[in-house]
């Protein structure tokens, strides 16, 4: 039988051809950043049955891409492989070629082997090595034409599937021993992507789903690091790290600037890292803000996106704190330059409205929204519904509430103080009662100063909400809070 193998190029100087294992990906955990790369699909020729080698291969990494968590970037322009391949006194190009050719770059191919991919990996900052290039090259000593079904019994070679096949390995996957899969050594009958190969590449690229992760809005967020937690090598897939980490979740549903503020206890080094969802680190620190503390700040777009709390290796002192395990607070704060939309419509008796919450904290009268203060700073929280249009010019009333960290709740009054209040013994108290209009503003505080009440740290949730008079049982509001934290 004849033979597909995979090159990696460790050094500059050396290829070594990987061996044979029984997993579905590469153990080392290399892969690309962001599940997704450009390769060069324009190798010129047409096989025998007619069609080009451009198209079949094009053909190949689209497979992937429709099947899998990885995205073939498509540009069908002819790319050398070799350009930059060990002994051409060129330096990387970091882009991804294909051809057919007599050799592989030079090295004589092996008599049994009809395709090699070739590729460059760098280490990444969460602890394994990302794929930076990957080249291959089909064996044009070996006659290839294109065709489904069987082997041919004349020993010519699908081109197709060796194409996918070596996309396999340019994805980080290695060969598979065990099961059925496109992925085996050696070519044979399977001539599509199976169950096993789909699953390689997204246990490969699944990202966050690898750890507990754990939604998390704006405000403190209580954690720690400990012997029984995810390590970045379970999050990657592999490498070496052993370092604890905690994943979370933020969603951000319009651009906002984000700071993310850890403060450890105990001795413990943290590093924060922000990532998107494919875990392509976007911010990563460690102690800019002093003291062990580290903060990061990014400009986000409305998307989803990882947050890590994590710290060093069992096998690495930490550079700044005492030991890589303890407990920690992060903050989570933002600045945007309109309200934040509260997600998460409610109501009471299960209602359905076409109401819009909006909400946030100033300081300056609108001109940007923050959910963070320090305890001398004056500012106002605001909130704001678009009113169900069934419910215009109705007789109605608002309702304002306040939640703690302890899940204390409390309501605000007529006379605008807020006080405790227990559901299961009385109704929510009324704030205002109105004619509804189609938006409703509501000054949650205004003009406020934290430490002139005697407050110099505090992190809770307001809720608003409106009803009509015709249904006073019935109560719609919002599930995302407006968050206010006092430092």
């Amino acid at each position: 039988q004849q033979a597909l193998a995979a090159l990696v190029l460790l050094s500059a100087s050396g290829l070594l051809i990987m061996s044979a294992t029984a997993y579905e990906f590469d153990p080392l955990g290399n892969k690309w950043p962001g599940a997704r790369t450009t390769i060069y699909t324009g190798i010129p020729g047409v096989s025998a049955s007619g069609v080009p080698w451009a198209q079949a291969y094009r053909e190949a990494a689209e497979s992937w891409t429709n099947q899998t968590a990885f995205t073939f970037n498509i540009v069908p322009d002819f790319l050398d492989p070799c350009v930059g391949q060990t002994g051409s006194g060129q330096p990387p190009d970091f882009r991804n070629g294909a051809a057919f050719g007599s050799t592989i770059c030079g090295r004589q191919f092996n008599s049994q082997t009809i395709a090699v991919t070739v590729f460059f990996t760098e280490f990444n900052t969460l602890g394994s090595a990302d794929l930076v290039e990957a080249d291959i090259v089909f064996n044009s000593n070996v006659p290839f034409d294109t065709y489904d079904g069987n082997q041919r019994v004349d020993r010519v070679v699908d081109f197709r599937r060796v194409a996918l096949h070596e996309l396999g390995h340019v994805m980080g996957l290695a060969h598979e021993n065990t099961a059925t899969a496109i992925m085996n050594p050696s070519i044979g009958n399977t001539f599509t992507l199976q169950q096993d190969d789909i699953e390689g590449v997204n246990v490969l690229y699944s990202g966050i789903s690898n750890c507990e992760n754990r939604p998390v809005t704006f405000g403190w967020v209580y954690g720690d690091l400990n012997a029984g937690d995810c390590l970045i090598q379970d999050l990657q897939q592999g490498g070496s790290d052993d370092s604890y980490v905690d994943v979370y979740t933020l969603q951000v549903d319009q651009p906002m600037r984000v700071t993310l503020d850890t403060i450890t206890s105990g001795g413990l080094d943290s590093v924060l890292l922000l990532a998107d969802m494919k875990l392509d680190v976007l911010e990563i620190d460690e102690n800019s803000a002093g003291n062990c503390r580290p903060r990061v700040t990014a400009n986000l777009p409305a998307g989803e996106y990882a947050i890590l709390v994590n710290t060093y290796s069992n096998n690495t002192r930490p550079p700044c704190g005492e030991t890589n395990t303890g407990n920690y607070r992060m903050s989570v704060t933002y600045e945007s330059p309109s309200m934040l939309t509260l997600k998460g419509r409610q109501s009471f008796q299960g209602g359905q409205v076409n109401a819009l919450f909006r909400g946030g904290v100033t300081r300056n009268n609108g001109q940007t929204y923050i959910n963070r203060v320090s305890s001398t700073e004056r500012f106002d929280v605001k909130g704001e519904i678009t009113v169900d249009p069934n419910h215009r010019g109705q007789p109605g009333f608002v309702v304002v509430a306040g939640i703690t960290p302890e899940g204390e709740i409390l309501v605000k009054h007529p006379n605008g103080d807020f006080v405790g209040y227990r559901p299961d013994l009385e109704l929510v108290p009324v704030f205002e009662r109105r004619t509804l209009q189609a938006v409703e503003t509501i000054d949650i505080l205004k003009q406020f100063v934290a430490r002139d009440i005697g407050v110099n740290s505090i992190d809770i949730d307001f809720l608003i909400g409106y009803g009509v008079d015709s249904n006073p049982n019935e109560l719609y509001f919002h599930q995302q809070p407006i968050n206010l934290l006092v430092e």
